[in-house]
Parts: C-alpha cells; sequence; structure tokens
C-alpha cells in the first residue's frame, strides 16, 4: 500500500509515527482530567466547559491554520505546535484552580490544531487518487493507535510512581511529564524525517479569497453532510469521555483509573485495526460510502443509548468494540469523501473545517453532558447524547443525498453540453 506513496514514502512513516506518539500523549489525560478537575474544585458543567476549552480554540483556528498551511507550508506549523504542546503539558502540573485548567486547556487545543490537521492535510496532499480510502485511513491508525494506549497509560501512571535515580514521580500530575516527553519526540522526528512538500505538491486549490473559499466549502452540499455527521458524533463522543470516568468510578461500576483507561482504549483500539481494511473497503465500494457513513453513525449512537445499563467490566468493554467497529464504519468513508473535496477546495481548508466541525461537536458535548448531569442524572446525558447522534446521522444523510444528486446532474449536463450537434 505505501508502494502507491512513491517518494513520499518516509514522509509518511515520519508523520505516522510522529503522531501517533502525539496523540498516545495527548489521550493520556482521557481517564484523569475530570477527576483533577474536580478535586480543584470544578462542578460537573465547569468539568465540560475545561474539556470544551479544548475544542473551542481548535474550532475558531482550524480553517485559519489550515489555509495558512495550504499558502506558506506545513512542516514549520508542525514544529510550531508540538513545541508548545509540550510546554503547556508540564503547565498541567503546575495549576491551583479550575480557571487557570480550562486556561492551559484552551491553549494546548490551539498546540493541537497546528499538529493533527496539518498533518492529515500532508498526507492528503501526498495521496493518489482512487487511495482517499486507503492511505488516509492507514494514516488514521496512528490517530487511533496513540489515543487508544494513551488512557490506559495515563491511569497506570496516575495509580502508580515513576521511580528514577535522580527523581520520583507520583500521583495525578504524573501522566502530564510523560506526555511532555512524548511530544519531545514526535517534535524531532518531524525534524528529522519530514521534509516541506513543494508548492506543486501541495494541493493548493480553492477560491484565495478566506470567506470566498470558507462559503464555497459550506455551498458544498458532501461536504455539508460530513460535517453535519462529525458535529453530532463529536457531540456524544466527547460528551463521553468527558463523564464516562465520572460514571465508572461511581458506586455503580466501581471502576478504578486503570479500568477506566482500558474501556477507553478498547474503542480506540477497534476503531484503529478496522481502518486499514475498511478504508479499502471504501475505495473498493465508493459508491456505497454514503451507506457506510449512515449505517455506521445510526448503529454507534445506539450503542452509545446502552452505556449506562452495562455496569459490569465485560458489557462495558463489549460495548466498547460494538462502538468502534460501528464508528471505524462510518469514519473510514467520511474522511475518503473530505479528501476527494480537499482536492477542489483546498486540502488544509477541507481538513481545518473538518476539524472545526468535531470541535463544535466537542464543544458542545462536555458542556451539555455537564448541564444534564448537574440538572438530572448522569445517565440522561447518554441517552440524550444518543438521540443526538441518531438526529445528527439522519441530517447528514439529507445533505450527502442532496450532494450526490447534485453532482449526477452535473455530469448530465457535461454530458448534453458534449453531444455532436447534427
Amino acid at each position: 500500500m505505501l508502494d502507491e506513496l512513491g517518494e513520499h514514502k518516509g514522509a509518511f512513516v515520519g508523520l505516522f509515527i510522529a503522531t501517533g506518539v502525539s496523540m498516545l500523549g495527548f489521550s493520556i489525560l482521557e481517564p484523569i482530567l475530570p477527576t483533577y478537575a474536580q478535586d480543584l474544585g470544578a462542578s460537573g458543567v465547569i468539568v465540560g466547559l475545561i474539556f470544551s476549552g479544548f475544542a473551542i480554540s481548535r474550532g475558531v483556528l482550524a480553517p485559519f491554520t489550515g489555509r495558512v498551511s495550504d499558502s506558506y507550508g506545513r512542516k514549520n506549523l508542525l514544529l510550531t505546535g508540538l513545541g508548545l504542546f509540550a510546554v503547556l503539558s508540564i503547565a498541567y502540573s503546575m495549576v491551583s484552580s479550575p480557571l487557570m485548567l480550562g486556561v492551559v486547556r484552551f491553549c494546548q487545543g490551539f498546540s493541537s490544531v497546528l499538529v493533527t490537521p496539518i498533518a492529515q492535510s500532508y498526507v492528503g496532499d501526498i495521496t493518489p487518487e482512487g487511495s482517499e480510502g486507503s492511505i488516509t485511513n492507514l494514516f488514521y491508525v496512528s490517530l487511533f493507535g496513540g489515543i487508544a494506549i494513551g488512557p490506559t497509560v495515563g491511569g497506570y501512571f496516575a495509580d502508580h510512581a515513576i521511580h528514577t535515580p535522580w527523581f520520583t514521580l507520583t500521583g495525578i500530575t504524573t501522566p502530564f511529564y510523560v506526555m511532555a516527553a512524548l511530544t519531545v519526540v514526535s517534535f524531532f522526528l518531524v525534524v528529522v524525517l519530514v521534509p516541506e512538500l513543494p508548492d506543486d505538491v501541495r494541493d493548493t486549490a480553492g477560491a484565495p479569497n478566506p470567506w470566498e473559499a470558507a462559503r464555497a466549502v459550506w455551498a458544498d452540499f458532501e461536504l455539508r453532510g460530513i460535517m453535519t455527521y462529525i458535529v453530532a458524533r463529536g457531540f456524544y463522543r466527547w460528551g463521553f469521555n468527558s463523564f464516562f470516568p465520572v460514571l465508572a468510578t461511581s458506586a455503580a461500576f466501581g471502576l478504578s483509573s486503570t479500568m477506566v483507561g482500558v474501556v477507553l482504549s478498547v474503542y480506540m483500539a477497534v476503531g484503529g485495526v478496522l481502518q486499514i481494511p475498511l478504508g479499502r473497503l471504501s475505495d473498493d465500494y465508493a459508491e456505497y460510502r454514503v451507506h457506510f457513513i449512515v449505517t455506521g453513525g445510526l448503529l454507534s449512537a445506539f450503542t452509545m443509548l446502552a452505556v449506562p445499563f452495562a455496569t459490569t467490566l465485560p458489557l462495558l468493554i463489549g460495548l466498547m468494540i460494538c462502538m468502534g467497529a460501528f464508528s471505524a464504519v462510518s469514519r473510514t468513508s467520511a474522511v475518503a469523501i473530505r479528501t476527494e473535496r480537499g482536492r477542489v477546495h483546498g486540502m488544509g481548508l477541507v481538513t481545518g473545517a473538518f476539524t472545526a466541525s468535531l470541535s463544535a461537536g466537542q464543544v458542545f458535548g462536555p458542556v451539555g453532558f455537564g448541564a444534564i448531569t448537574d440538572t438530572f442524572r448522569i445517565q440522561d446525558a447518554f441517552y440524550i447524547g444518543g438521540i443526538v447522534g441518531i438526529i445528527g446521522t439522519l441530517g447528514a444523510f439529507y445533505y450527502l443525498h442532496k450532494g450526490l444528486q447534485q453532482d449526477d446532474e452535473a455530469v448530465e449536463g457535461v454530458t448534453e453540453d458534449a453531444q455532436p450537434l447534427d
């Protein structure tokens, strides 16, 4: 599969490893951040706002940074993001209030928007036509592999000390230092293995004016459908990530931080394993990509509704396997369509819009789950999250179907114009 990339194979491998290590460092926080925030005195809504601060900065800045990388290059932005990420990882251990934690989280969102969306744009640039599902989803294995391992690592280091000849780290702040070290490794991998792309390789298509480019992206019904799906999925997935640790460590579940990390890791591990075969499937059966998105999206959202009933570890792991598999079915085709449309509007811009859509769900998901938890019961947040996922998937189907009709009409118009005159 990598042979299709030709001379860009080395850059792909460098980005794959660096992104995986970076995502491992980022996801270390998942099982500990809600508890850390509550220890500092945060309520349910404040916990949601802290999680959302990360997504707010990503959502606002992603289209802008994506467009900048289209015009001026991607490597320096990647290195800047990784450097900031490492510094902010240490800053987590120094906060003393929910407000300070929220500020650090917000700034880390800015640093991350210079990493994963830019790396995805780079991979989109070097992906040959007809291999969008295969190559881009192979790259996604790095994201999901890192995110899958991270929660287990974070939970473990929160429960166990690190002893060295020079110092000892112990307690809930230990994963922050691990995260910083992993990000530094990623930084040097990009320096050594990833060259800047020349202008003739970097995809800079689309309208030159950023506002015109943004309007063109929104007018594209296929992209609007993808973004609708991503917003809804981001809502319930990040609401889940924010409040599942609270639910799982309650008396009804009684899981440790390590076990919470294992459960969160299972979802990402399943998604990572399935990215490659399902990515190939989305290329081989490209005409069914919309069906894959809708089917996987609906089944994943229905699985969310069952989470409050799974009060044992085996049941939770079973649900995470199902949710990971169903999400992978829809996500692989969504990423393939996004890459195709990136060649029309600009790879960085489209990837930025994709990231902004996910960030919108990431903002409203944790805050929504927090408000529902404070007002009703924490279980009700998971029910509403599943319902939002179902509605969002149906909305995505509407726009995607409309986009396909629009494409068919355009093809028919071209065919009619090409008919010879009698």
